[in-house]
């Protein structure tokens, strides 16, 4: 006989109110403005990213999200993306990123690798590229952007703070690929 997987082997498992998956107890925490509804660190994590910081660390319960602030919202073996973008020339393209603070970190015959801490930006030489995109989340996109201006640096767009809860801007480089570098804002 099969076991269903809605239906737990013990009682100490509940629901998270908003992905639906059932975890230990432990793992969740319950609402306070909506008793008997759980929410998973995953599920926390997001709303706060939504919410802003502010409002969400009122309504999440602290010590959790920090117990748990290193687990991923899904258990799969994915990590990480790392967009690879066009360039006409490398040399340019390096030094036009590092107006945002990346380094370059590698070089291999028409391949460049730039890092910013964590985050990684790869680039393969094109002679006619089409241009590409990804998206950079940064701690203070508003700072950048004062920053980026103020130094005269080509391609900054405007900055605005959208319905979704990200304050954003466009950034593109020279071969017209389009980074789109946004923050939280707290309402």
């Amino acid at each position: 006989m099969t076991q269903s997987l809605e239906t737990p082997n013990t009682s100490d498992q509940r629901r998270c109110g908003c992905c639906g998956r059932r975890l230990p107890a432990a793992d969740l925490a319950e609402l306070g403005q909506t008793p008997g509804v759980f929410i998973c660190t995953g599920c926390a994590l997001w709303a706060a990213c939504r919410a802003g910081l502010i409002s969400a660390i009122r309504r999440v319960p602290l010590r959790s999200l920090l117990r748990r602030f290193g687990r991923h919202h899904d258990e799969s073996m994915i990590r990480s993306a790392i967009p690879i973008l066009p360039s006409t020339d490398l040399d340019r393209t390096t030094a036009f990123y590092s107006a945002v603070g990346f380094h370059e970190s590698e070089r291999f015959d028409g391949y460049l690798l730039l890092h910013s801490g964590d985050v990684e930006l790869h680039f393969s030489w094109h002679d006619d590229p089409a241009p590409g995109g990804c998206f950079l989340h940064v701690a203070d996109a508003m700072k950048l952007w004062n920053q980026l201006s103020d130094q005269g640096t080509t391609g900054v767009g405007p900055i605005a703070e959208q319905s979704y809860g990200l304050r954003e801007f466009v950034l593109t480089d020279p071969d017209g690929n389009r980074i789109r570098i946004g923050s939280p804002f707290v309402v």
